[in-house]
């Protein structure tokens, strides 16, 4: 990620540099398309663009990633993590939006009951009886609901971005294809020497 500030301090000095021309294996003057200094800045280029793809989707990717990279590590993180206003408000999303996949279309019933236990049997219209309420035993008792509920809530949110992704994807795309030319000039290179060069 720090690549596109401090890279050009590493492969552009001098001694770095001439370490890594690979002229003592291929020689200057078997190139065949790319001097030693082109491919260097091919190679810089290419990890320069690598870099900025990298930075821009720490910022930009979608918000459930940085909990989980599938829906799996998400529920089990959040079930970890979550609070009672967590799952409030997951759901309240999901019923105001609607559901994009099964896992959304659960009961409100079943919903209700999860809150009964979680924070107390309703005793009026906004009261509740908070000691008969237990966070915990309400997850173990109610988890596949809860599962439920973070599946739908990360295809949601994994939803969201997607322009910031694709345009990180194309980032990457320009830059292993700059890391790729050189890569295949040396590959060429080491072997028409190996196969042709005089012992």
């Amino acid at each position: 990620m720090i690549f596109p500030f401090v890279g050009y301090l590493v492969l552009f000095n001098d001694y770095v540099s001439e370490k890594i021309y690979f002229n003592n294996l291929i020689g200057e003057n078997n190139a065949l398309f790319l001097s030693s200094g082109q491919r260097l800045r091919y190679v810089y280029f290419g990890l320069a663009f690598l870099g900025i793809s990298a930075i821009i989707y720490q910022f930009r990717r979608p918000f459930v990633l940085r909990h989980g990279l599938d829906q799996f590590k998400y529920a089990n993180k959040m079930l970890n993590v979550c609070t009672v206003s967590t799952i409030i408000n997951f759901h309240g999303t999901i019923r105001h939006e609607g559901h994009f996949t099964l896992d959304g279309k659960y009961y409100d019933s079943v919903y209700e009951s999860f809150l009964d236990d979680a924070l107390g049997k309703e005793i009026g219209k906004f009261e509740r009886d908070h000691q008969s309420g237990n966070w915990h035993s309400a997850k173990l008792k109610h988890e596949d609901l809860l599962r439920s509920i973070f599946y739908e809530t990360y295809f949601r949110e994994n939803r969201k971005r997607r322009s910031s992704l694709i345009f990180c994807i194309i980032l990457s795309l320009v830059g292993y294809a700059f890391l790729f030319i050189p890569s295949i000039d040396v590959f060429v290179q080491v072997t028409m020497s190996a196969l042709f060069s005089k012992p």
